[in-house]
């Protein structure tokens, strides 16, 4: 099955003709495929359950991201049986999963690669919040992060793509002051718990977040393992985060007393005072804190590329 949100990116116009070439190749290889247009937010997530559910093999995600996030949410099963695997039809403006996966990025190439590879079954990233849960792939935070994602409407994105967020932050960074919100994570190796303050604080399960935001969170890949690259800065925000930034696209995180990356199986969140954070995971807006944000091992089974296996 193929899924796609024929509105996502505006109704980016070819978006319909796009999906259907994927099809038509993946049929040209000896593959019964099916075509569904998402109808309602989040209906991406029932329609892959219930194709797994119906026996599919495998369920495309066509888009970006938040197209990944919402159909890995009906595929991930935790201590149960593992059906239908993701696959990923990129047609993003980020793909930060597809190009961690090193998956082409020409749409029909990337299915057929995908089919003609191998299937993988991986950890995923979770986040508890406000009595709910979600699984993610790329990232999950709070603090800068999911204020961006929280302002920057739709319609920005549609019409300006990654330069959207570039532009915004760039605002949020120079205009804005982010309150500490208390942090508690668990270092992998040792799971010794430590205790301290943050102004954001992002866990990311992909060597890049691509683009302008590719060198601020490390290089360590994690997609099969069971922990999360944490990055950490600290108050005060009007400094750390252009610092972090800076240092970062100049290869000199390591000097940089405001900022710090851990590798964690765990860590909680809570705000300390005023309003609470806001939370996102996959750049799609979740809530506010508190959070609490895991990995669940061997809950989804992925299609790679058979160089990547």
């Amino acid at each position: 099955m193929l899924i796609f949100n024929p509105a996502s990116g505006g109704g980016r116009s070819g978006r319909n003709e796009v999906v259907a070439r994927a099809a038509e190749a993946l049929a040209g290889v000896g593959h019964r495929v099916e075509i569904v247009q998402t109808e309602t937010a989040g209906s991406a997530e029932a329609l892959a359950r219930k194709a797994a559910e119906a026996g599919a093999d495998a369920v495309f995600a066509c888009g970006g991201d938040g197209t990944v996030h919402e159909v890995m949410q009906g595929l991930v099963a935790e201590g149960g049986k593992l059906a239908a695997a993701l696959g990923i039809v990129p047609m993003g403006s980020a793909n930060a999963v597809a190009r961690h996966l090193g998956l082409s990025l020409d749409p029909v190439e990337a299915a057929l690669e995908q089919v003609r590879g191998v299937s993988a079954v991986v950890s995923v990233g979770k986040v508890e919040f406000a009595g709910e849960s979600r699984y993610f792939a790329a990232m999950a935070g709070a603090g800068p992060d999911g204020t961006l994602v929280y302002e920057l409407g739709t319609a920005h994105k549609a019409g300006w793509g990654r330069f959207a967020y570039y532009l915004h932050a760039a605002r949020l960074f120079a205009t804005r002051r982010f309150r500490p919100f208390a942090v508690e994570y668990a270092e992998f190796s040792t799971e010794r718990r430590v205790a301290t303050v943050a102004v954001c604080a992002m866990a990311v399960r992909v060597a890049s977040l691509g683009g302008l935001f590719g060198r601020l969170t490390g290089k360590r890949t994690a997609y099969r393992e069971q922990w999360m690259r944490l990055a950490l800065v600290r108050p005060p925000g009007w400094i750390s985060l252009p610092l972090w930034f800076v240092c970062g696209w100049l290869g000199l995180e390591t000097i940089n007393p405001l900022a710090q990356i851990a590798l964690v199986s765990e860590f909680f969140c809570a705000p300390m005072r005023g309003n609470a954070p806001h939370v996102e995971a996959d750049g799609e807006w979740l809530g506010r804190l508190p959070m609490r944000v895991s990995t669940v091992p061997d809950a989804l089974r992925i299609l790679l590329p058979r160089r990547k296996s």
